[in-house]
């Protein structure tokens, strides 16, 4: 019986010996993304012509047909990638995320995989991703793709609890069928235009709670080993907003509008940070949208922006904060001023955010960071830019 127990014990070594563990290409990938420290968030797509948000679809019970007809005024006629990547270097940004595709399906290159919802079938035609890839390489930017894995436009997609509340003509759920779909989007995205990470969103619409227990389970299985599986293969790293704990093999920890432990906005209840990954915090520079709405005025300060950043940083985090470009391709006129004042900031006192990790110190008006024996304090006060102590 000895000689048994010893046998399956060796089994169950080597299946765990066997579980995913990152190569050296990955764990240098994490280490370089973790010390970035400040990036920026596109939210940009067809939902730019509205002047709504991105989720004016869904959120204005829209019929899917007749808004999908924009894409055939889609001409973003002053989107410049140079431009663009010109005020987020300056801003002291050292990566750029945008949405590939958004919830409504529409996508930003000129993809082969689908049923011609993108922008090569738009007026406009050009490359929007492929330009930025090359512009971000000029600027020194690492360009990153967000990938929605929930879809209001395709019939295959099953949909939850946020798509369901879509009008669209027909639905057939096919899920193998849209799961290869997005294999070949993914692919296309990583052999073209070489990502650093592909940032999913959209699973949490397939999440339901168990009112007895409180627990939450998925309603879908997204069969995520061969979609993770794809894109480790292609040396890039995975990051999934799907507001749980952190898999194996997702690279990023993400936490939406919050930073670790403190779960002001609901959506990171049940996210302990894990400690061995990077994490990045999203925000938006408007406090209401993510996507370009006509009319939404409120903007953070340039001295909101450089807290958070050093909030984030102090607690080894990265900040991504979002703008969302209009209709004609132009950032906001107003994100583009604070972003110049922050940029002034990161020139002065970048040295102490860059490359840093959590330092000694965290306190409501004095926070730190560590960089080898050097430790760097900042004092933070309402309204100013934060003070590092000399």
């Amino acid at each position: 019986m000895k000689s048994l127990v010893t046998a399956f014990a060796l089994l169950a070594f080597g299946a765990a010996s066997a579980a995913y563990a990152p190569e050296p290409w990955n764990l240098r990938a994490r280490e370089e993304f973790a010390g970035f420290k400040f990036g920026i968030f596109i939210h940009w797509g067809l939902y730019a012509n509205y002047a709504q948000g991105e989720w004016y679809l869904q959120q204005a019970a829209l019929d899917e047909a007749a808004y999908s007809r924009m894409m055939h005024g889609f001409y973003p006629s002053k989107f410049d990638a140079g431009e663009w990547c010109r005020v987020f270097a300056d801003a002291g940004a050292k990566y750029v995320t945008i949405t590939t595709r958004h919830h409504d399906g529409f996508s930003l290159w000129p993809t082969a995989a689908d049923d011609g919802y993108n922008i090569a079938n738009t007026p406009f035609k050009r490359d929007v991703i492929g330009e930025l890839a090359a512009a971000c390489r000029e600027a020194g930017l690492q360009l990153n793709f967000y990938y929605s894995l929930m879809d209001w436009h395709r019939r295959d997609y099953p949909p939850g609890h946020c798509a369901a509340r879509v009008s669209s003509v027909e639905r057939r759920p096919d899920y193998p069928a849209y799961h290869r779909f997005m294999l070949a989007q993914l692919t296309e995205l990583l052999d073209r235009y070489h990502p650093g990470n592909i940032w999913f969103d959209g699973e949490w619409e397939h999440v339901e709670s168990d009112r007895a227990t409180g627990q939450v389970r998925s309603t879908l299985d997204w069969n995520y080993d061969p979609i993770y599986d794809l894109i480790h293969s292609r040396h890039v790293l995975i990051a999934n907003n799907h507001h749980r704990a952190i898999r194996e093999k997702e690279d990023i920890q993400l936490f939406e509008r919050d930073l670790p432990g403190e779960n002001k906005t609901g959506f990171s209840g049940d996210q302990p940070p894990v400690g061995t990954r990077p994490v990045e915090q999203c925000d938006v520079i408007q406090p209401g949208v993510w996507g370009y709405r006509i009319g939404e005025n409120r903007f953070r300060t340039p001295e909101d922006v450089c807290t958070m950043i050093v909030r984030a940083a102090a607690k080894n985090v990265n900040l991504l904060m979002n703008i969302g470009p209009d209709g004609s391709g132009q950032l906001p006129e107003r994100a583009v001023k604070v972003l110049a004042e922050v940029g002034k900031w990161m020139r002065e006192n970048g040295h102490a955010v860059y490359g840093t990790t959590a330092g000694p110190v965290q306190e409501p008006k004095r926070v730190s960071t560590r960089k080898g024996d050097r430790v760097y304090v900042f004092r933070l006060e309402d309204g100013k830019f934060p003070e590092l102590e000399r």
